[in-house]
């Protein structure tokens, strides 16, 4: 049937490092933090990558399944200008990166890796859940942990983070206890908190006021919070926007896991509105807007620290490899 086509090999990795370039990531949040949103907002970053100058990257899934999920993500989002619906069950996504980063001195850096991560209903992560176990074991597994913190919704009691988190964490951490692979009594995890949904008025509004956001001077002068700042804007959220159980969250994250192995983005699977000369307005910044009572996104997304996160994860864990292969 396939006439004289040769055969086809099992999909690898890009840096044909077999089983040590795959990087499992757990993606932990609670219902209603935007989880699947963020996941299939990771194609359009990747797109958008190279019109800011910040390098090249290719995804594409290594199943049917996968690719399945990246092109229905693209159309929903940049297309319908709409949102996934929940999370059902658990679903399991391979994806292959291979990208280019600009670097300061030499030629650009090649990066290829395997991104192994689960998309999974918030509900999944209390302890009374029948899939809970199962999510567990995937964190547990996991070199990486990317952490959407919605400090919108935790406002609301039946979405509070620390109901979802706390139960999960020590469950993890009982399970990685027992394997003996806790490093210096601590998860050995590397952890991308992100403040999910930036681009949100009730959010981005005080963070504007309260000083934590600097804008681009070219481009689109999109808003930012510097690297530099995001671990104390993080502690501003916990202390003062927000306050209440999401200081047991902070606390508990820097108990549990490394300090130096935390890090924090001011993440937004949409970004935000800009003008018609492609520019952010202060003016009239709000991506969401609804149609027929259904929030829709007004103009083409511009996500921002959705893909960065998990390149860094993986820049960290695979710095670990090499390190401990040196020794």
């Amino acid at each position: 049937m396939d006439g004289n086509l040769g055969p086809v090999p099992i999909p690898r990795s890009p840096r044909a490092g077999g089983a040590d370039s795959l990087v499992r990531i757990g993606l932990w949040g609670a219902p209603r933090s935007g989880k699947t949103t963020f996941l299939s907002s990771v194609p359009i970053a990747a797109i958008q990558h190279a019109r800011h100058g910040r390098g090249n990257w290719i995804i594409s899934g290594m199943s049917t399944e996968a690719n399945a999920f990246l092109s229905r993500g693209v159309d929903l989002l940049a297309l319908e200008r709409g949102f996934p619906g929940p999370s059902v069950g658990v679903e399991r996504m391979t994806w292959s990166f291979q990208g280019e980063e600009p670097r300061l001195i030499g030629g650009p850096r090649e990066v290829g890796f395997v991104l192994d991560v689960h998309d999974v209903s918030g509900e999944s992560f209390r302890p009374d859940h029948p899939q809970h176990p199962a999510i567990v074991d995937q964190l547990a597994a996991a070199r990486g942990l990317v952490y959407l913190f919605d400090p919108l919704l935790d406002g609301e009691r039946a979405t509070q983070s620390l109901q979802f988190f706390y139960a999960t964490l020590t469950a993890v951490n009982s399970r990685v206890r027992d394997q003996g692979g806790l490093l210096r009594n601590r998860l050995p995890h590397h952890v991308a908190v992100c403040v999910a949904k930036f681009d949100d008025p009730e959010l981005f509004r005080p963070s504007v006021e309260a000083g934590w956001v600097t804008q681009d001077g070219i481009g689109a002068r999109l808003p930012r919070v510097p690297e530099h700042l995001s671990a104390g804007y993080f502690d501003w959220l916990c202390d003062t926007f927000r306050g209440s159980t999401t200081r047991l969250v902070r606390d508990a994250l820097n108990g549990y896991f490394h300090p130096d192995r935390i890090s924090y983005y001011a993440s937004s699977a949409i970004g935000f509105r800009l003008n018609e000369a492609q520019i952010f307005d202060y003016r009239n910044y709000a991506q969401i807007e609804l149609v027929d009572g259904q929030p829709r996104i007004s103009t083409e997304p511009q996500p921002i620290n959705v893909l960065e996160p998990l390149v860094e994860l993986e820049r960290r864990i695979s710095g670990g490899r090499r390190w401990n292969r040196r020794r």
